[in-house]
């Protein structure tokens, strides 16, 4: 908004230029497959290889391929990924219901499986817990003036010994005249005052905490004993407050001990919210406390965990996801999104006995269908730093085609592709041959790579090494390539780490044929080399986008401007704005060039930016589009190196002087 200018003077007015755009990632990787455990149809990121195997599994499954390709991710120089477990089989589940009978915890099994139906359910029971019993009282100390007070005195001197139950910031009265002070300080038995008293006291009258009013957060507590185990009254603590008939419950805030002496110990407890209910602080009115939890006992074959002292509340140490959700358990637990809307301590689940399970259904991997990895696939759409996927468990032509298909619809990731699983005497060429294969999955603007052979890894434990997919490994190669030299760098001529060899040797004749369809091959070029990744062709039909680099920096290009100038949705559409725009996607390309992502001595010869009236006329304003066109010269790999070498015939030149 402009400056409105009234008087002569001085106006200051400050104006941003565009943000700069910034660069996304383009190494995250997604792998879809099957794995010993972890959370089904889930999108699950791991940064570790150690992390991987701590979530979904110390071992791989017989027969399918993910742990190999994940482990092949992080020793090529891969860094975060994320992990979709694919199955047939669907979760037991239980809702637990709180007082009012609504959903408030939802409960499921950690594995996959009908235990009801093999009559070895998991049981839930819930029962009631209180960390802080309702032996527990609202602190109501008493005490009597020793001197008279006179009206406007701002200091009163209690009996001896009665200063020690007053502490600074309590509000107290004296003779229940119901006059409220607070006290600033405390001197043995001398009570400082915020303000002078308003009435004139004498000695005896009683002095005692004032009553609390509706909308008081802070009261003092004293449990049983005088005192209260540590960690039973905390943060996220819910107290039931009980005072004749009436009665309250509120969250705790903090807590803040406060020793008086003679082992006599309270807690100064302040409440998110006031108290909807006055409080008598008189010591004739007893006040119990009681805090709210529950028990959670989860029983199968006979072999019960418990899980006591849980709260509902995520501020308390207790809280029940944190503690349940622990790896090792049976069960995992979420709260009911979105909860019901009920106050404490009816957010809590209701006491019920034992109560099976229900719902799952086991996993059967014999039976498992393309459609189970495709629904796994789905889960990813929402998942947006993904930039690299991997299915190295179901090489067939649906699922591959709904690889590619999946990338092309939201233009923002590449699909690496696995060449055929080997079988005896497969052919290289003609019926059977990944040559048939490649045909399958065409992406007409390059948004796959199709990679081959299998290779050959360290298997887990003894014994030979094993035939594993090539795409876990390729998609850590295009992460370490990324990281040292750049999207645009074509990711190959790289040592595949990881791999002891490959399912089977190619010559360059052989190479030849099956790279000009677009086939990317692993190669050992000599014996005992270690294997090579030698192309990097997309399977595009469109031969402008023939290039892995030259699609994905395309794609790192796109997300990276459809991120950085998001902030002009809805801004003027003027020439300002324009300007704006030009400058700071300029800006940004002028970087991809300077890194060598794009051809050109000069900027101006590698891309060029613009936003004008042709391409904006008032008709397209009138429709609120803004319309914005780049064309960038992307560099391409010097994927054939032809030397001309000829016989030089020399000779000698005679100049005069």
């Amino acid at each position: 908004m402009a400056v409105q200018v009234s008087y002569p003077g001085v106006y200051i007015e400050e104006f941003a230029p565009a943000p700069p755009i910034q660069g996304v990632g383009t190494s995250t990787a997604a792998f879809i497959g099957v794995a010993v455990s972890g959370d089904l149809d889930e999108p699950t990121k791991v940064t570790s290889w150690d992390q991987f195997k701590q979530r979904f599994g110390e071992q791989p499954v017989p027969g399918f391929f993910m742990w190999y390709s994940v482990r092949g991710f992080f020793e090529n120089g891969g860094n975060v990924c994320y992990i979709v477990r694919a199955s047939n089989g669907d979760y037991d589940e239980l809702d637990l219901l709180n007082t009012p009978g609504d959903p408030v915890i939802r409960v499921r099994a950690r594995q996959p499986g009908d235990n009801v139906a093999a009559g070895n359910p998991i049981q839930l029971a819930v029962a009631a817990a209180h960390l802080v019993p309702n032996t527990s009282l609202v602190f109501q100390p008493t005490g009597a003036l020793n001197v008279n007070a006179g009206a406007g005195a701002r200091e009163v001197t209690l009996a001896a010994g009665q200063g020690v139950n007053f502490k600074p910031d309590d509000f107290i009265t004296i003779a229940a005249i119901g006059e409220r002070v607070r006290v600033l300080s405390v001197s043995v038995d001398t009570l400082r005052l915020a303000n002078g008293l308003v009435n004139a006291y004498v000695a005896g009258d009683a002095v005692r905490l004032a009553d609390a009013p509706v909308g008081t957060r802070t009261v003092r507590i004293r449990g049983v004993g005088n005192s209260l185990p540590t960690g039973t009254l905390v943060s996220g603590t819910i107290l039931t407050i009980t005072q004749g008939a009436a009665t309250d419950s509120q969250v705790v805030e903090s807590v803040q001990t406060e020793p008086l002496g003679g082992g006599l110990t309270t807690y100064r407890v302040t409440f998110r919210a006031g108290l909807d209910i006055p409080l008598s602080l008189d010591p004739a009115d007893a006040t119990q406390v009681e805090s709210q939890e529950f028990n959670l006992a989860v029983t199968q074959s006979g072999v019960t965990t418990n899980y006591l002292n849980l709260s509902v509340d995520a501020a308390h140490p207790n809280y029940f996801a944190s503690i349940v959700n622990t790896p090792g358990g049976l069960v995992r637990t979420e709260l009911v999104d979105p909860p019901p809307p009920v106050d404490p301590p009816n957010n809590l689940p209701a006491t019920t006995g034992a109560t099976n399970m229900t719902g799952g259904a086991a996993e059967n991997l014999a039976t498992i269908a393309d459609q189970d990895f495709i629904d796994a696939l789905d889960t990813l759409r929402e998942v947006d730093d993904v930039n690299i996927l991997s299915l190295p468990d179901r090489i067939n032509n649906p699922v591959q085609q709904a690889l590619i298909a999946h990338c092309e619809q939201l233009a923002d990731r590449f699909a690496v592709l696995d060449g055929l699983r080997p079988v005896p005497d497969q052919p290289l060429f003609g019926p059977g041959s990944i040559e048939v294969q490649r045909l399958s999955v065409d992406s007409t603007r390059g948004y796959a790579g199709l990679y081959y052979p299998w290779l050959r890894v360290p298997r887990l434990g003894p014994g030979a090494p094993i035939l594993v997919p090539p795409s876990g490994h390729v998609c850590g190669i295009m992460a370490r390539s990324d990281n040292n030299r750049g999207v645009h760098k074509a990711p190959a001529n790289e040592i595949v780490n990881g791999a002891v060899g490959v399912e089977r040797s190619m010559s360059d004749i052989d190479q030849g044929q099956l790279n000009l369809q677009g086939i990317n091959i692993i190669r050992i070029f000599q014996a005992g080399g270690r294997p090579m990744l030698w192309g990097a062709r997309t399977t595009a039909t469109d031969r402008n986008w023939q290039y892995v680099n030259v699609r994905r920096l395309f794609l790192f290009v796109e997300e990276s401007i459809e991120e950085g100038i998001r902030f002009a949705v809805f801004e003027p559409n003027n020439l300002q704005l324009w300007q704006k725009l030009k400058r700071s996607i300029t800006d940004f390309l002028t970087r991809v060039w300077r890194d060598g992502g794009l051809f050109g001595a000069k900027a101006e010869d590698a891309f060029y930016v613009r936003i004008d009236e042709v391409l904006n006329p008032f008709s397209e304003q009138a429709l609120g589009r803004l319309n914005i066109e780049i064309g960038m010269r992307p560099t391409f790999p010097a994927e054939f190196i032809i030397v001309r070498i000829g016989i030089f015939q020399g000779g000698s030149e005679i100049t005069e002087v």
